[in-house]
């Protein structure tokens, strides 16, 4: 955009807009008001009218379409985005011992296993919430160092890469923690509680250098856990990621 507001680029079907058709799929089922869930519910149709070639705009896309779907299964364009990720999520891994639908993991890895699980949900797709369950395990194994997560660095993580490696980012806890949460009300099973407490746990110093991972002062998240500790900035992805997983703790009664 320019100085007089003006949008200069070309619309984009890039992680943005998965994460904007998240929060709009969000927002139609659970704002507080109902001018808000019906606008919200303007722009998620207008935002599905494309799809997008990329795993993760299509991951982020579909925990936006799932949520909808699950309370109006009407919502044609909602099952088309879960329809098209699914293809995407589904497909079969390249090795046997890397059961994950990219080469590496990169980030916000608890996203891929949750997506999948919610289009199971709402498609009534029982072998998509079983792919997405084993994807969970498969990535909560891979993320645990010890007793606590040692999450995927800036540079990503692939087959044999299983030391401690930095920089690690909080949004690697939010999402391991989304997809727990999600994996517990689906199956009751208390090892998926277990996994949103250690996921709060590393926000609270049970990660691989031992310290807390927010400012207790200003209620922000720092953004990354470096070699020697923390990045003292606390930048607005960082502070969600803190406190989405705090809720998450909170709601399930999790505590670290």
């Amino acid at each position: 955009m320019d100085v007089d507001g003006h949008w200069i680029d070309e619309p984009g079907i890039g992680d943005w807009w998965g994460r904007a058709i998240w929060a709009l799929g969000f927002a139609a089922v659970h704002a507080t008001e109902k001018h808000q869930r019906a606008r919200a519910l303007v722009g998620f149709r207008m935002a599905t009218r494309a799809t997008s070639p990329h795993l993760m705009s299509m991951t982020f896309a579909a925990l936006g379409a799932g949520e909808l779907l699950l309370v109006a299964p009407y919502e044609n364009q909602a099952r088309r985005i879960l329809l098209s990720a699914l293809e995407m999520l589904a497909q079969p891994p390249s090795r046997s011992d890397w059961p994950w639908p990219e080469p590496r993991l990169r980030y916000s890895n608890g996203s891929i296993p949750e997506a999948t699980m919610l289009a199971g949900q709402a498609l009534g797709d029982r072998s998509a919430i079983d792919l997405g369950l084993g994807m969970l395990k498969f990535l909560v194994g891979i993320e645990t160092h010890k007793d606590h997560f040692s999450v995927t660095p800036v540079g990503g993580r692939g087959p044999g890469e299983l030391e401690p490696s930095f920089d690690q980012q909080p949004i690697e806890l939010a999402a391991i923690a989304g997809a727990s949460a999600r994996a517990f009300r689906i199956t009751g099973r208390s090892r998926w509680l277990a996994e949103v407490e250690r996921s709060w746990g590393w926000f609270l110093g049970v990660n691989d250098v031992g310290v807390q991972m927010f400012d207790p002062n200003t209620g922000a998240g720092y953004d990354g856990l470096q070699i020697d500790g923390p990045n003292f900035n606390q930048g607005a992805e960082s502070t969600i990621a803190m406190l989405s997983t705090a809720q998450h703790a909170y709601r399930l009664g999790a505590t670290a």
